[in-house]
C-alpha cells in the first residue's frame, strides 16, 4: 500500500449474523478502501471493539443485547472515541433518528440497506475524513499478524505504519509478548490489557479468540514487570487470567517475528510449569538434546501391549517421558516430536493386528496433553486402548501368531489371504484348493498338517476374529454384521460367536464398549 494511502477500517455490529455477513460481503469496501476490522452482536462487545480498535467506521444497529445502539453512541461521545457512527434501524421512527443525530451520530439508514446510499454515505464520511486529517495510515490486524509470523515482504512499509503518529511505536528496540487464554478471551479484556500498558508504546491486538498478541517498546518497567501489571489488571477487573509469554528483543520492529517465535517456543514451556503465569524467552534450553529415537528399544512396549500388561504399559511410558527429560529440560516440541515417533512407530510394529480399527491417527495432536503428567497419562490410555483391542479381538497368543506371520509357509499364506478376504462369503474348500492347485482333500490335510487345526475351523476361528472387530465400533448392530459377514440369521452368527469366545454378541460388546 503507498504511504500516501489512507488507511480505513470499519466494524460492523448487529445481533444477527446474516446482517453483518451481507454487510461484509458488499464490494463497497474495496472500492472506497476500508477494511472490515471486525464484527460485534451486542451492544457491550460493539463498545469494546470501538474502544480498543478505534476504527474509522462503525455501521451498528439501534436494537442489539446488552446495550442499545444510542446507549454505545453515549459512551461512545464520553469517551471521544472518534469513530464516525452509522446507526440501521428496521424503524422509520424520526424520534429514533432524532436521538441518534443528537449523539453525533453521523447517519442513519433503514433496513434493509441499500447499497448505494451506504456506499454514499461512506464515500462522503471518508472523503471529509480525508480532508480533516483524520484517517491515519494504521495497519490492518491481518498485516500485524503476518508481521508477526513472518509473513510480510514489505516489512518497511509495516513499519512505518507501526511507528507513524505520536501514539505510534519507536523505530528501535522492542519485544513480543502473547496472551494464551485457556477459553475464548472475555469483553473487555483487550481494553483492560491497553489500559494497563497505557504508558508504554505498543501494539496489542486479538490473533484468534484465544490468543492476544502485543509488540511493546522499552521503557521504564521490564518486561517481566508489565507481564505482572496485565495479570494484575485483569484479575482485578475479574478477567480471566492467561498465561503469557514474552520474546527476546529485536532492534526494530520490522524484525518482530523472531521475538514471536522465541515468545511462542517460551510459552510451550508450561508443559513443565502447570501452574506458572509468565514465561519468557531465558527459559529456553540452549544446549540440544541428547536423546534419539535410535536409542529406543520398543520391544518391552510391544510385548506389554501384547499381554494387555496395563501396569507395564504405565511403567513403559513413566519411563520413557523421563528419559526425554534427561538433566536439563528440553524444548517441549522435542518432547512431542519424540512422543509422536513411539506412537508412529506402534503403529507399523501392530499394523497387521490394528489397521482399519481407528486407534491411531495419522498425525495424533499430542499438544493438547500441556503438563508432563497428563502427556504421561495420555499415552498410557492411549496404549491401554490398543492393548485392550488386541485383547478382545485375537488374545495374546494369536496375536504372537499374527505378529510372527503365521508360520512363513508361502501355500499357507495364500490360503489365509483368500480366506481374509471373503470373510464375508460362504468360502468352499473346493475354492481354497483351486486357489493353490491341489485337490480338496489334499489341501485340507495339508493344512490340517501345518497349522494343527482343520480349515473350517481357522475360517470360523478368522470370521469371529472379523466380527469382534465390527462388534467393537460405535453404534455397531449385532443383526447388521451378522449379514455382513454372510449369515443369513442372527441366531446362527450368535450360536457360532459363542461356541468360538464363550459369550454371545451383546454381551461381547457390554464387557469391551465403555
Amino acid at each position: 500500500m503507498p504511504m500516501d494511502t489512507p488507511y480505513l477500517t470499519a466494524i460492523l455490529a448487529d445481533d444477527e449474523p446474516a446482517i453483518t455477513e451481507g454487510l461484509a460481503s458488499l464490494p463497497v469496501w474495496e472500492e472506497l478502501g476500508i477494511s472490515v476490522a471486525s464484527t460485534a452482536r451486542s451492544g457491550p462487545e460493539a463498545l469494546e471493539k470501538i474502544l480498543s480498535l478505534r476504527p474509522d467506521f462503525a455501521i451498528m444497529d439501534i436494537m442489539m443485547p446488552g446495550m442499545t445502539g444510542l446507549e454505545v453512541l453515549e459512551k461512545l461521545e464520553e469517551a471521544s472515541a472518534g469513530t464516525d457512527i452509522i446507526i440501521l434501524s428496521g424503524y422509520n421512527n424520526f424520534d429514533y433518528a432524532r436521538k441518534a443525530l443528537r449523539f453525533q451520530a453521523k447517519a442513519y439508514l433503514l433496513k434493509p440497506v441499500d447499497a448505494d446510499e451506504l456506499r454514499e454515505t461512506l464515500a462522503a464520511l471518508r472523503k471529509k475524513r480525508i480532508k480533516e486529517g483524520a484517517a491515519v495510515t494504521r495497519i490492518s490486524r491481518s498485516t500485524l499478524n503476518d508481521l508477526a509470523e513472518g509473513k510480510l515482504l514489505d516489512t518497511a512499509t509495516a513499519t512505518a505504519m507501526l511507528t507513524s503518529g505520536p501514539d505510534g511505536l519507536s523505530d528501535g528496540v522492542c519485544f513480543a509478548m502473547i496472551f494464551s487464554f485457556s477459553a475464548p478471551a472475555k469483553e473487555g479484556t483487550l481494553s483492560a490489557l491497553e489500559r494497563a500498558t497505557d504508558d508504554i508504546k505498543r501494539v496489542i491486538w486479538s490473533k484468534d479468540p484465544r490468543t492476544i498478541r502485543g509488540i511493546f517498546g522499552i521503557s521504564e518497567r521490564t518486561p517481566f514487570e508489565i507481564a505482572e501489571d496485565c495479570l494484575r489488571r485483569l484479575d482485578e477487573e475479574g478477567l480471566p487470567l492467561p498465561r503469557i509469554a514474552i520474546g527476546s528483543t529485536t532492534p526494530r520492529p520490522g524484525e518482530i517475528s523472531a521475538s514471536f517465535s522465541r515468545a511462542a517456543m517460551a510459552l510451550s514451556y508450561q508443559l513443565y510449569d502447570e501452574k506458572g503465569r509468565i514465561f519468557t524467552s531465558d527459559m529456553i534450553a540452549a544446549i540440544p538434546p541428547e536423546y534419539k529415537p535410535a536409542d529406543s528399544d520398543v520391544d518391552p512396549l510391544v510385548s506389554c501391549i501384547i499381554a494387555d500388561d496395563r501396569e507395564g504399559i504405565r511403567s513403559f511410558s513413566g519411563s520413557f517421558i523421563k528419559t526425554l527429560l534427561g538433566k536439563t529440560l528440553p524444548p517441549p516440541n522435542y518432547v512431542y516430536s519424540i512422543t509422536n515417533w513411539l506412537i508412529r512407530e506402534i503403529g507399523k510394529r501392530l499394523n497387521v493386528l490394528i489397521s482399519g480399527a481407528s486407534l491411531l491417527p495419522d498425525a495424533p495432536d499430542i499438544t493438547k496433553f500441556r503438563t508432563i503428567p497428563a502427556l504421561e497419562e495420555g499415552l498410557t490410555a492411549l496404549f491401554c486402548r490398543i492393548a485392550a483391542y488386541i485383547s478382545a479381538v485375537y488374545g495374546k497368543e494369536e496375536a504372537e501368531k499374527r505378529l510372527a506371520g503365521e508360520n512363513g509357509d508361502p501355500i499357507i499364506q495364500k490360503m489365509i489371504e483368500y480366506i481374509d478376504s471373503h470373510s464375508e462369503e460362504q468360502i468352499r474348500l473346493e475354492d481354497v484348493a483351486e486357489l493353490i492347485n491341489l485337490s480338496p482333500s489334499y489341501a485340507a490335510i495339508y493344512f490340517r498338517k501345518k497349522m494343527g487345526t482343520t480349515l473350517r475351523e481357522f475360517m470360523l476361528r478368522r470370521k469371529m476374529e472379523d466380527a469382534r472387530k465390527l462388534l467393537m465400533e460405535k453404534d455397531a448392530s449385532v443383526t447388521d454384521i451378522a449379514y455382513e459377514l454372510g449369515y443369513h440369521d442372527y441366531r446362527s452368527f450368535s450360536r457360532a460367536f459363542k461356541n468360538i469366545t464363550g459369550i454371545t454378541p451383546s454381551e461381547f460388546q457390554d464387557k469391551n464398549l465403555v
